[in-house]
């Protein structure tokens, strides 16, 4: 195995009243001009060109006539007619990205899915091949999660999947790593200008967060196993993948934990 992946070690589960976590310090990001045009028309969001529909009812007036209104009536009709449209295109907006956003999270965590996943894998492994900084994936699996679905509920399993989901926003840094739900009880991290040992740590922090917010995590009822994965500059995406998967795998094995 790469000496870029690990399994990320066994844990004694105690309840300390703080978790002593260490803080792993990451290299500075240094965004590039696409990324910065990128974040710009991320900005300003989907369909914003169709504002320029608003003054069209004017401009057909002018192509008929040849001449700007002359009255404040037909200023105010124009006006009217121009706000009617900006209305109607904002709605448009807001149902659209109420649309992209019930296709892109998954419903029950609210994390990101695994069509947004592979797409993202693929946009930070270009990034990180562009500009030589690190990138880890952590590939993550909840153990004894069917167990726990059979003998208390699903209600419970549901409740423990967003403690989970909730556990990994606490424990990223916002607006630079992103967590994922990729499938049932299958989880996904990609952090950028991170090391592989840096993503042992933001495990970790995951991992003590569970623990001090219900038992089940706490006495070991249910835990999680992690494989820690760096892009090596040059291979793809879904190689990158396949070895966190691997190295997820192991820790399961050397575990002893229950395969899903």
């Amino acid at each position: 195995m790469s000496d870029r992946s690990i399994a990320v070690g066994t844990t004694t589960h105690v309840a300390p009243s703080k978790p002593k976590v260490a803080v792993p310090v990451f290299p500075p990001m240094f965004p590039t001009l696409a990324d910065r045009a990128s974040a710009f028309v991320g900005r300003l969001g989907a369909l914003v060109w169709m504002y320029v529909l608003v003054p069209i009812p004017l401009l057909t007036d002018f192509l008929e006539v040849g001449d700007w209104p002359h009255s404040s009536r037909g200023w105010t009709t124009e006006v009217i007619a121009g706000a009617v449209i900006a209305a109607l295109v904002t709605q448009v907006r807001r149902d659209h990205r109420r649309l992209a956003a019930q296709a892109q999270t998954d419903g029950l965590t609210g994390l990101m899915n695994r069509h947004v996943f592979e797409r993202t894998l693929e946009a930070e492994c270009a990034r990180s091949r562009r500009s030589g900084q690190p990138l880890s994936v952590v590939y993550i699996d909840l153990d004894r999660f069917k167990q726990v679905n059979d003998r208390f509920g699903h209600a419970a399993g549901d409740q423990i999947l967003k403690q989970f989901a909730q556990a990994m926003r606490e424990a990223i840094r916002l607006h630079v790593d992103v967590g994922f739900r990729v499938g049932g009880d299958e989880f996904a991290l990609v952090l950028p200008s991170s090391t592989c040992l840096q993503a042992a740590v933001v495990v970790e922090r995951v991992r003590s967060f569970c623990a001090l917010r219900d038992p089940l995590w706490a006495v070991g009822a249910i835990d999680f196993s992690a494989g820690s994965v760096e892009f090596d500059g040059d291979e793809t995406a879904p190689a990158l993948l396949a070895r966190g998967d691997r190295a997820m795998y192991l820790q399961k094995q050397q575990r002893g934990a229950p395969a899903s």
